[in-house]
């Protein structure tokens, strides 16, 4: 081989090389910078970083989805494998594109855009989700969404999560797609029989009690549904 024609190999190499993306698994956003887990540590990511889902995330703080527009992450969120962009207001929402059921409303939520669904949503197996919040099996059964299910574009139910919060000394929930703040002596039920109380104590499922922090937010299983 020629040492021109090496030297070429070796120039792309490196350029390949600077822009290869690193595969992780969750990402999050700190002081301006974009963090991920090495070594048990958590450290600034040194190259562009793709998730799961086709979720590619730049070392300045930007990401798209499945080659969308540019979205950016804001100071303290995250996203993990499984697509889930999570706040520190507790809020947690997938940034893959899927129809919703918030207050009420059937959303459609694509490429970060959201709109109400104007007509009826057809999903590969034949089921159909109504403007109306029905939703029709091809086996024509009828039943009414709940507020904070979510299915993919291709039918697929996504494991909703609600979350449990301190912030500036007040117990916020999370549930169903909307946000609740507790009263001192007030007591919510979640979804999955996880107790959240208004002086900051949280009742896990297993009977486990967890004292909140300031800031602290703990993710429980959300509203669970299925077909």
């Amino acid at each position: 081989m020629g040492i021109y024609a090496l030297i070429a190999m070796l120039g792309v190499h490196t350029i390949l090389g600077a822009d290869a993306e690193l595969s992780v698994d969750r990402v999050e956003f700190r002081e301006g910078k974009v963090m991920i887990v090495k070594e048990a540590k958590l450290v600034p990511a040194e190259q562009n970083m793709v998730l799961p889902n086709n979720i590619k995330v730049t070392t300045n703080g930007t990401y798209r989805v499945n080659g969308g527009k540019v979205r950016t992450l804001k100071e303290g969120q995250t996203i993990d494998k499984d697509g889930m962009l999570a706040s520190p207001d507790g809020s947690v929402v997938p940034v893959i594109d899927h129809v919703a059921r918030r207050n009420g409303q059937i959303l459609l939520i694509e490429d970060g855009d959201e709109r109400p669904l104007d007509r009826e949503m057809v999903f590969p197996d034949g089921s159909k989700v109504l403007p109306d919040g029905t939703m029709r099996t091809p086996g024509n059964k009828f039943r009414r969404l709940v507020d904070g299910e979510w299915f993919t574009m291709d039918g697929k139910t996504i494991a909703a999560r609600d979350t449990i919060s301190l912030q500036e000394g007040t117990v916020v929930v999370q549930k169903d797609g909307s946000s609740f703040k507790l009263r001192p002596a007030q007591t919510l039920m979640m979804n999955d029989g996880t107790k959240a109380l208004g002086n900051g104590t949280v009742v896990m499922k297993d009977g486990s009690t967890v004292t909140l922090t300031e800031g602290q937010v703990i993710t429980v299983e959300g509203v669970a549904k299925s077909k």
